[in-house]
């Protein structure tokens, strides 16, 4: 395959996990030392810092929609104008980027992304609604929650967790978001898969809530618990299931 096809084929990889929201795809797109800079701004620099700056915007959203508007290609280059589209508590977010990407062909993953942006502009209409979620209540976000978990979709279900976020089950620990989505990515086509019934959202603290449920099958109770969660800037930080 030519240096040309590759390096298009390896960031739209890129493009297509930030579309859908799932940050394991984003990390694998990404090379370990990879930078990412929206300039004039100071990069960020490693995947790890990468994963930091864009877990916030990427699992607040409901939908991302990155649209191209057009491309040019040069070795391991690229140049991509973009118009990147997030839709954020029923309001549709958008910003034009010029990105100029590069990747290494080794591991065929984005080694380094640099975004000319309006960044003040852009932050001066997203950042007052990221500030309204970061500072919802801790029942506002474990009400969104439970509605993912009905929903049955994976990266729903994942996504009002922090980064660091612990979920301890009876007889299994899961720590990051990345382990939670894995779980949640079973549990949600597994056996266990099945009828969950919630109670109400009891308040134990201002940051700490406690839900209780059961769990169903051909209308008779298999299992039924509590779980406790607690929130921290809009995420949660720690949820442990407790069986009845």
């Amino acid at each position: 395959m030519e240096t040309e096809s590759i390096t298009r084929q390896v960031i739209q990889q890129l493009l297509s996990a930030i579309e859908s929201r799932d940050l394991r795809a984003v990390r694998r797109a990404l090379h370990p030392d990879a930078t990412w800079q929206n300039v004039p701004h100071a990069p960020y620099e490693g995947r790890d810092a990468i994963m930091l700056l864009l877990h916030p915007i990427l699992c607040w959203s409901d939908r991302v929609q990155w649209d191209v508007l057009s491309s040019s290609v040069k070795g391991v280059t690229g140049w991509y104008e973009r118009q990147d589209r997030f839709w954020l508590a029923g309001a549709e977010y958008a910003v034009s980027c010029n990105g100029v990407l590069t990747i290494d062909p080794e591991t065929q993953t984005v080694l380094s992304v640099r975004d000319y942006v309006d960044l003040g502009e852009w932050r001066d209409r997203v950042n007052p609604t990221l500030g309204d979620l970061a500072s919802q209540s801790a029942e506002a976000v474990v009400a969104r929650h439970l509605d993912a978990l009905r929903s049955g979709d994976p990266i729903r279900m994942s996504a009002d967790y922090s980064l660091d976020a612990l979920l301890a089950r009876p007889n299994a620990r899961f720590e990051g978001w990345y382990a939670i989505a894995d779980y949640y990515d079973a549990a949600s086509s597994g056996p266990d898969a099945q009828s969950l019934t919630f109670g109400r959202i009891e308040s134990l603290k201002s940051d700490i809530v406690r839900v209780r449920w059961h769990r169903t099958l051909d209308s008779a109770d298999l299992v039924s618990g509590a779980d406790t969660f607690t929130v921290y800037q809009g995420r949660i930080s720690h949820q442990h299931t407790e069986l009845s």
